[in-house]
């Protein structure tokens, strides 16, 4: 009987200091100005067969906000405090799309480069290192075998690990294998694949993984400086084939982005639908 009571005393309180709150002059102002800044969450939309990320609203989080306000003494719109709401329809709702490029909204653009042979690797894990950024290596499973420190090392520098193939082939016990091996590695489980152009195999095995087929907006084979000149655009994934001459020309495409005012990102943070300012 006690214990009742105590717990009906708990509820009644509780109801108490809600109500308390809710005609509070500070309250009513954080729920009557606050909502103009509230922004709306943005779907991912859906093109056939490609996806575009959307991107999460913000909603006024009016305990935290009259928490702060009230020990502030008044409202004050610099103390409003935001949670993140997602949108109704997300990437991660569909695994059967490709996509080419992120949402645009912020100036991100991420470089992706596959690897599938030991070949300037090391080089391009230093120039990023050196310039400041990161990016984001689609690894071949045989690759991973036998170079395992390269994607520890990877990881290290803030770059992220995605797999490629296993043996430029789509086996989905060995696709499988390799996505094990790099979790064992790294403690994170790779999300993306990589197709060049439209790929039934490819996207068929990640959807069934539930993993997202990512297609580059720009792909530079060669000349990658002048293939890019003019070419980008907020939210581009740009891969970068891997030649001794291309890996030359990255200092120089890497100062190109960053003098157009875009800001290099791995991949999943490009693909992120989540904001960080709130």
């Amino acid at each position: 009987m006690v214990s009742l009571l105590v717990l009906f005393s708990f509820y009644y309180t509780e109801k108490a200091i809600v109500l308390i709150e809710s005609n509070d002059p500070i309250m009513k102002e954080i729920k009557d100005k606050g909502s103009e800044k509230e922004i709306d969450a943005i779907n991912a939309s859906i093109d056939g067969d490609y996806l575009i990320p959307g991107y999460n609203g913000l909603m006024i989080d009016l305990d935290e906000s009259f928490t702060k306000m009230k020990g502030y003494g008044s409202y004050n719109e610099a103390l409003l405090v935001f949670e993140e709401v997602e949108p109704s329809i997300s990437i991660d709702d569909y695994y059967d799309k490709y996509i080419s490029s992120g949402n645009g909204i912020s100036t991100n653009i991420a470089l992706v480069f596959p690897v599938d042979v030991n070949s300037y690797t090391d080089n391009v894990l230093n120039i990023l290192k050196d310039m400041g950024v990161v990016g984001t290596f689609f690894i071949d499973g045989k690759f991973t075998d036998n170079n395992t420190s390269f994607v520890t090392d990877a990881i290290i520098n803030s770059n992220e690990v995605e797999v490629l193939s296993y043996d430029k082939s789509y086996d989905e016990l060995l696709f499988k294998a390799s996505i094990d091996k790099i979790k064992t590695l790294i403690s994170t489980t790779p999300k993306y694949c990589y197709a060049t152009y439209d790929n039934e195999e490819v996207l068929n095995l990640c959807s069934k993984l539930s993993m997202h087929t990512i297609i580059p907006t720009l792909r530079l084979d060669n000349n990658i400086y002048s293939s890019a000149k003019g070419n980008l655009r907020s939210g581009s994934i740009i891969s970068v084939n891997l030649t001794e001459s291309n890996v030359k020309e990255l200092k120089v495409l890497i100062n190109y982005i960053k003098q157009r005012g875009f800001t290099l990102v791995t991949l999943d943070t490009l693909l992120n639908e989540g904001r960080s300012e709130k």
